[in-house]
């Protein structure tokens, strides 16, 4: 229910910043990468993955809010011929802002802090929604140019911790990429 309150409101955000503004930007992405999630268990190593959509607002000129998927799962799904009866998972939605500095030659370094939730499925008997929140970084390449639309590239970590039920949590090592349409 909190995840559909929250993609409302950033959609809704989206129509008016592109109602009130000319240079409106919008943007998608994603990361791949390997990291560990935990519940209430030791924690397993896992491949990450997530998928991003941002813009940038009048209310704030130096962060950028972000809205974010991120599903987790133990690396052993994904190795041929392993045949267990159950993998664990954590999937999620995570709300943030990021703020980025750039260097010489298009290198870029960008950082994230915001509030997440997270579905703990790290048994097969275990459905609970913890919240709390997530931290960011990443760091690479901005492809693009003097034009405003075109990719970044890089490798970034994120955290997760949640506060509740399960206490729920995920990390990740990553590739990053970013499309500015």
């Amino acid at each position: 229910l909190y995840i559909v309150k929250i993609a409302m409101l950033f959609i809704l955000i989206l129509t008016i910043q592109s109602n009130t503004t000319a240079q409106t930007r919008v943007s998608a992405g994603g990361y791949v990468g390997g990291g560990f999630i935990k519940g209430n268990s030791p924690f397993v190593s896992s491949f990450t993955a997530s998928f991003f959509v941002e813009t940038n607002t009048i209310l704030f000129t130096e962060v950028t809010p972000r809205l974010s998927f991120v599903y987790a799962r133990d690396f052993n799904s994904i190795i041929p011929n392993v045949r267990k009866p159950y993998f664990p998972f954590i999937r999620g939605i995570s709300f943030k802002g990021i703020t980025a500095q750039y260097f010489k030659d298009h290198i870029f370094l960008e950082e994230g802090f915001g509030l997440l939730a997270l579905n703990d499925r790290t048994f097969s008997d275990t459905d609970s929604w913890s919240y709390g929140i997530v931290l960011s970084i990443n760091g690479g390449f901005d492809l693009r140019g003097f034009e405003l639309s075109g990719f970044k590239i890089g490798a970034g970590i994120e955290y997760g911790i949640t506060f509740n039920n399960t206490l729920a949590q995920f990390s990740s090592l990553h590739f990053y990429f970013n499309y500015t349409f």
